[in-house]
């Protein structure tokens, strides 16, 4: 067992150079002791919130998928340990997504799940940490994806739902907590299984960044007034792209779209003032990625790319100053079905740590440390 171990921090271990000196960066599971609980549920997504408003994260872990699950809410100790849980909801769902707002303006923390074909719920929150009372939202469709953002600019927080083979659905807020209002966007043949939201032409007004399975990707831009009738399309449409993130890599001021492909080679899409999206860098391996995170792991200013993939090992895309990327993978002994990747900084030492939600595994987690 010793020697196992050992071999999994090397395997973790990486040196760089940057600003003239040199430094190791490890990516440490402790040999599985790190996780968001034991339970092998089919877990699709995790997403890290301060629930209890204590100054540090919180595990928010949607189960189920196809299948009736518990949801929880793992509280984090102030030190990345997840020793306590609570149940959401009185009823297992078959879910996809969880997140978290204060969507009534009562001042307590809210949870909203998308589901699969079942009603999607808020828990709103309340003294006592309960979250008895419940609402359904949105439509009866097969989501895959939950996006918060304010849409319409009338400070509230929207609800943004992403819908495998159904329009996609905008559930606005009224600002007590009830989403009556619906817009829709995309067509009921799409594929969307994530959107991301972002001010993709800088004019104010957010617009909406979709991963397709087997079809161009899309953006839908906003026209101020929450009409999204203009699309631009990218991608290859055989790829089955299941995740995407956005970052401006070349540093240009222009945000770039980094795709996650399932059973074909990843993707950056490079922005430009006008949005064509030709230029594409794309990674070497063919792999089997289901979720896919950018983010600046090693604080040295060039954005890395976290690699979520089924049944195969997760990587690590370390970013260089002259635009390429360092490649590190995780546990080589691991090959489990990586369903989502979320980064934060899970023990407040200023560093962002890796999440990984696996389906019939144990949800485990990697803490970034620097030497």
């Amino acid at each position: 067992m010793k020697k196992i171990r050992t071999l999994i921090l090397l395997l973790t271990l990486l040196t760089i150079s940057f600003n003239g000196f040199s430094q190791e960066v490890t990516f440490f599971n402790a040999d599985g002791f790190f996780s968001i609980g034991t339970q092998s549920n089919r877990t699709a997504s995790i997403t890290l919130y301060d629930i209890d408003n204590d100054g540090d994260l919180d595990a928010l872990v949607a189960n189920g998928r196809h299948w009736a699950e518990q949801n929880y809410i793992y509280y984090n100790d102030g030190k990345g340990g997840f020793k306590t849980a609570q149940p959401i909801g009185k009823i297992l769902d078959a879910s996809y997504a969880l997140k978290s707002a204060d969507f009534n303006n009562d001042g307590f923390v809210d949870i909203a799940v998308a589901n699969d074909n079942i009603p999607n719920k808020i828990y709103f929150g309340s003294a006592n940490d309960s979250f008895d009372n419940e609402i359904s939202f949105g439509s009866l469709a097969p989501s895959r994806n939950l996006e918060i953002a304010d849409i319409d600019n009338d400070g509230d927080f929207d609800l943004i739902l992403s819908n495998r083979k159904a329009v996609n659905e905008i559930c606005l807020n009224d600002g007590k907590g009830n989403f009556e209002k619906i817009i829709t966007f995309g067509s009921d043949s799409d594929q969307t299984i994530q959107t991301r939201i972002v001010d993709i032409n800088k004019d104010g007004f957010l617009d909406l960044i979709t991963a397709e399975r087997q079809s161009k990707n899309k953006i839908y831009l906003n026209d101020g007034k929450q009409n999204f009738l203009k699309v631009i399309e990218f991608g290859n449409e055989k790829d089955e792209t299941r995740s995407i993130d956005i970052g401006d890599f070349d540093k240009d001021g222009f945000l770039d779209v980094v795709t996650g492909n399932l059973g074909s080679k990843n993707s950056i899409y490079f922005g430009d003032k006008n949005l064509t999206y030709k230029r594409v860098f794309v990674f070497k391996e063919e792999r089997q990625t289901s979720s896919i995170k950018v983010a600046d792991l090693n604080q040295d200013g060039y954005l890395d790319i976290v690699e979520g993939n089924s049944e195969e090992r997760n990587y690590i895309y370390l970013g260089q100053k002259d635009g390429s990327f360092i490649e590190i993978g995780l546990r080589e002994d691991l090959k489990d079905d990586t369903y989502n990747i979320e980064i934060g900084d899970l023990n407040n030492d200023g560093l962002p740590d890796i999440v990984e939600s696996n389906s019939g595994t144990w949800n485990l987690y990697y803490r970034t440390r620097k030497k």
